[in-house]
């Protein structure tokens, strides 16, 4: 006769409760989707801006809005970036490169989108919808104007804050 087989514990193994996004939807329906805010379609599990071959508009009896839309609507950002310490001169070419980026990021996934920007204090901040999006953000100033980065992840990674400061020797002098 055998031996009874030892039993260990697996429990380290189990994942923690991890939070997921609740504005992603749970099911996926069998028809193509259309948002009516800003159009894109969800088509087997996937939001993208070009329509399906072969799809034709359907006539919905509700609006149907995209996880972004919804989130815009509830002003439930996932990632904020903060510029510090912009002068006027650069604030127009810093926000050239944040819409360049932002079209770039939306090709890929239409879901990452800048919400909002505000003025407070000397400072910008801009929040968007995805924490993806305000690293790669970040990433892009850093890359365009040098200055350094910060990055504070909040608790299972669902929200980032971003902090951009110019350096000190790198700012323009003003005549």
């Amino acid at each position: 006769m055998r031996p009874a087989a030892k039993k260990y514990r697996t429990a380290y193994k189990k994942k923690p409760d991890v939070e997921r996004d609740m504005y992603l939807p749970r099911w996926s329906p069998s028809e193509v989707i259309r948002c009516s805010g800003c159009g894109a379609y969800y088509h087997r599990r996937h939001w993208t801006l070009t329509a399906p071959p072969g799809f034709e508009a359907p006539l919905h009896a509700h609006p149907v809005y995209c996880p972004a839309c919804h989130k815009i609507k509830d002003r439930y950002p996932g990632g904020e970036l903060r510029l510090l310490g912009i002068e006027a001169g650069e604030r127009k070419e810093l926000f050239g490169i944040l819409r360049n980026e932002e079209e770039r990021a939306r090709e890929k996934n239409p879901l990452e989108r800048i919400m909002r920007l505000e003025y407070a204090n000397g400072d910008w901040r801009i929040e968007t919808t995805t924490e993806k999006l305000a690293q790669r953000l970040g990433r892009s100033v850093r890359k365009a104007r040098g200055g350094r980065l910060v990055f504070k992840w909040r608790h299972n990674n669902k929200f980032l804050r971003v902090e951009w400061t110019q350096e000190a020797g790198r700012r323009r002098a003003q005549p």
